[in-house]
This record gives structure tokens, sequence and C-alpha cells, in this order.
């Protein structure tokens, strides 16, 4: 199925890595103990995002082995630069701008992206509750698919933390670096456009918005919020 966006580019190009914190370079090599430290960090950290890093790129671009290589190159990324990146206040929201950059950067041909079935199926189905029977046809997912492509970038987000990875706001609001009462604006307006888009009055989210799931807390530092999966 094919979605009428730009395009991957096989054979990827990796894109630029976003301004780094201020401080030395050289904390991987002060000592042993504390590059063991900062290795045991970035993979803890690695293990918790990269579902919420996979599930965008997998979104925007619609092939499973192009959304692992974003991913990839994501780490790579990251690893490069990690004692910098503990610096930041939220180093969550950083990895995700990053993901963002890099999903662009492989979106930039103009050509339209390809589906996998896999990956319809998967956003669709997260979808299915909060459209509660809005979805007739297989024209109608096509539709909502590609509306949610064509939301605009901080919706867009938050529609797929939210949908695709079940997230609560203060998680949502800590990956992207935003106050809770702009991830609720971001959701309510993103619901009134795909709505829109399927010629019905509204989208609501029929689960309503939820307490805090077990397991999904962010920690102080934004760092940590994992999916009780």
């Amino acid at each position: 199925m094919t979605i009428d966006r730009g395009a991957p580019v096989r054979g990827y190009r990796g894109g630029p890595t976003l301004e780094r914190a201020d401080g030395p370079e050289s904390d991987r090599e002060a000592g042993g103990d504390l590059g063991l430290r900062l290795d045991l960090t970035y993979a803890s950290f690695c293990e918790t995002h990269e579902p919420a890093w996979h599930a965008l790129a997998l979104t925007r671009i619609g092939g499973q082995a192009d959304a692992a290589l974003v991913v990839e190159a994501v780490k790579a990324d990251l690893a490069r630069c990690w004692p910098q990146v503990l610096r930041f206040e939220e180093p969550a929201a950083y990895a995700w701008r990053l993901a963002n950059r890099h999903v662009s950067d492989w979106m930039s041909a103009e050509e339209p992206v390809a589906v996998e079935a896999v990956t319809f199926a998967a956003v669709i189905g997260a979808f299915k509750q909060v459209a509660n029977g809005l979805l007739h046809s297989e024209a109608d997912e096509v539709r909502l698919y590609a509306a949610i492509l064509e939301l605009p970038d901080r919706q867009r987000d938050v529609i797929i933390l939210r949908y695709l990875l079940g997230l609560h706001v203060k998680v949502i609001a800590a990956y992207l670096g935003r106050p809770v009462a702009t991830v609720h604006s971001n959701l309510r307006h993103a619901r009134e456009r795909l709505a829109r888009r399927l010629g019905v009055g509204e989208l609501p989210d029929s689960s309503g918005e939820p307490a805090d799931r077990a397991g999904v807390q962010p920690d102080p530092a934004g760092q940590r919020c994992r999916p009780g999966r």
C-alpha cells in the first residue's frame, strides 16, 4: 500500500547530530570505571527509549528494515556524544529530536512512502479503539493513516507516543520536553484534525485520559520512561 508522502532513500545517508551540551568530550577516557558506567547508562537508556524511536520511524517511513536502520543511526549518534547528552536536562527529549532529524533526512527524497502491510495494520490497529467504529472500509483506514502523516510535527509526535505506545501524557511530556498541558493541547488538536479528515464531528479518546500505568513513570531527569510491557 502506498501513501503519497516523502520517501525513504535506500542506502541510508544519516542525519546530522544535534547540538551538544557543554562539557569536556574526554569523560569516557577519564577512567575505566567511569567508562563502564557510561556504557551501562547508554545501554539502559537505549533499551528504554528505542521502542519510541522505532514507532516514530516505522510510522513515518513505513518499513521495518528501514526503520531499524534509522534507529541504529540514532543510537550511533548518541554513543558518539553520550557524556554530553547526559548533561541535558531532558536526555530523552534530545534523543527524540535526534530521531526526528534522522527520519526527516531519510524522507527527503521526492518519492512516495511504500507502507508495509504489517506496519499499516499496526498503526491502524492502534487507532481502532480510538476511532470507535468510525473506520468502515479500507479507504477510511488509508485516509486515517495519511492524515496521521500529515499532522504537524508536534501533533504527530504525541499521537504516535500516546496511541501506538500507550504512554501517559506525563511520560510523553518527558520525551518531548514540553509541559503536560501542552501535550494535552497537542492531543486535542490532533484528534480534531483527524476527525475532520474522516468527516466526523469528533474522534474521542474512548479510553479517556488514563491514570498512570504500572511501570510507566518518568524519573526526575526524564531519562527513564519505560512502558510496562
